[in-house]
């Protein structure tokens, strides 16, 4: 995609273009009309023909290239709106889910540079809305999603997948490393309390994850993810389940990464009586 200094020139250069053939145009007119450019006024409507359209292509280059700097503003805020949550401003599911198809459609297929997609659910949700009211769990959603932003790399990816859960794909990061974010999210993301000052609540979330070098669906990679998903609220919630996706033959096989579990925390969950 051209940039949008590029365009610009373009634009201003196909302008002037046109300038210089109306000029033309002009003055070949000219030439018929005064049957030559023999005499003085011949002449005089020459430089007439000449100067005029090219003089006025400038402030119609300066008023077309002010209009197309706002236009561009406004798709992109556009763009912006419609691939954004409206809650949280991380990426909606459509726009994370079409970013990851062309990380995965990057891999190589005899495996290169490791990627993982990480899938975060916060624990408890439907409790937090019940208890303490639907604007606190938004309260909850954007503090969780400002955190995942906070704790990745600028290249990786933050969406939000519908209700309380989250995707992160982490580009070049093999399961160790992603095993260090997933951690890092969690113990992070537990250190947060939401709600009134009598019913402080603190938040955590389970983590799903899948590392892969090979190039797979989309949806194949998603359904892994989430599978751990489960195995860590199953588990007993607050910690992250990882696999391996390692290419035997033809074949595909699962190597599973040890469980991050967290310590016991001085303060369990409470969410009011």
């Amino acid at each position: 995609m051209p940039s949008p200094f590029r365009s610009l020139m373009r634009f201003c250069l196909e302008l002037s273009g046109l300038a210089v053939l109306a000029t033309c145009i002009a003055g070949i007119a000219a030439y018929y009309v005064f049957g030559g450019f023999g005499t003085a006024a011949a002449r005089q409507a020459l430089l007439f023909c000449l100067f005029v359209p090219i003089l006025s292509t400038l402030p119609i280059q300066i008023f077309a290239a002010t209009r197309l700097r706002r236009l561009e503003r406004e798709n992109g805020l556009l763009a912006h709106v419609a691939t954004r949550d409206g809650l949280t401003q991380v990426l909606n599911r459509d726009a994370f889910k079409r970013a990851v198809q062309g990380q995965l459609a990057a891999l190589g297929t005899s495996g290169g540079e490791p990627a993982t997609l990480l899938i975060i659910d916060a624990d408890h949700f439907k409790r937090i809305n019940d208890r303490l009211g639907h604007p606190v769990g938004d309260t909850a959603l954007t503090a969780i999603a400002a955190t995942l932003r906070r704790s990745v790399r600028r290249d990786d990816l933050v969406g939000r997948l519908g209700g309380e859960e989250f995707g992160v794909y982490l580009r070049g990061a093999g399961p160790d490393e992603a095993a260090i974010v997933a951690e890092r999210l969690r113990a992070t993301i537990e250190r947060i309390f939401v709600g009134p000052a009598d019913r402080r609540t603190r938040l955590s979330v389970s983590i799903g994850g899948i590392s892969l070098r090979s190039r797979v669906a989309f949806d194949a990679v998603y359904k892994i993810a989430d599978t751990n998903l489960y195995q860590a609220k199953r588990g007993g919630r607050n910690r992250a389940v990882l696999s391996r996706l390692g290419s035997l033959g033809r074949g595909v096989t699962l190597e599973t990464v040890p469980s991050l579990a967290p310590t016991p925390p001085a303060e369990r969950l409470r969410l009011g009586a």
